[in-house]
């Protein structure tokens, strides 16, 4: 686990911060409150949020939710639907620590393979996912709207957990 950070499972409470950290880390193209609401509810999704610690959260001082993931498993499939960092908590290891955690997820779930899709331009997320695993497969032309820009697709086998 990287130092100063832990992984919880959100749940419906969540909901609120969930929107709030899209709103930053997506401003150009946010998820609607529906969209997020519909994906906390939804049997086959988990989502889970990053919260960064001083000095471990022992010494009383508020903790401070920093990012949030969430991925989708439907059969042997696992799509990650979102990961998000808040810029103040880039670079310190919080975006790989959540993609172990959907991977895990994904896993347990009984998943032989996850996807994504990217933007193109975004090439710190592509260099995150490709030391994550996963690998190039395609483009989807137009894929994002706000602005228009071209998906980057990227896929990774995953071991899945005997259930």
């Amino acid at each position: 686990m990287t130092s100063g950070f832990r992984i919880e499972r959100a749940d419906r409470e969540a909901f609120d911060i969930i929107v709030a950290l899209e709103q930053v880390i997506f401003p150009e193209d946010p998820w609607t409150p529906g969209m997020i609401a519909d994906e906390l509810d939804s049997p086959f999704s988990a989502y889970f949020l990053a919260i960064f610690e001083p000095d471990g959260g022992d010494d009383g001082f508020p903790l401070e939710v920093v990012g949030y993931a969430g991925v989708k498993v439907v059969g042997d499939g696992a799509d990650v639907m979102t990961i998000g960092v808040l810029p103040g908590g880039r670079g310190r290891g919080c975006g790989s620590q959540l993609m172990e955690t959907l991977v895990d997820h994904a896993e347990l779930q009984g998943a032989t393979s996850m996807f994504l899709e990217v933007r193109a331009s975004n090439d710190s997320a592509i260099r995150l996912y490709e030391r994550c695993g996963f690998a190039r497969i395609g483009v989807r032309r137009g894929y994002f709207r706000h602005p228009v820009e071209d998906g980057v697709e990227m896929a990774r086998s995953l071991s899945p957990s005997a259930r």
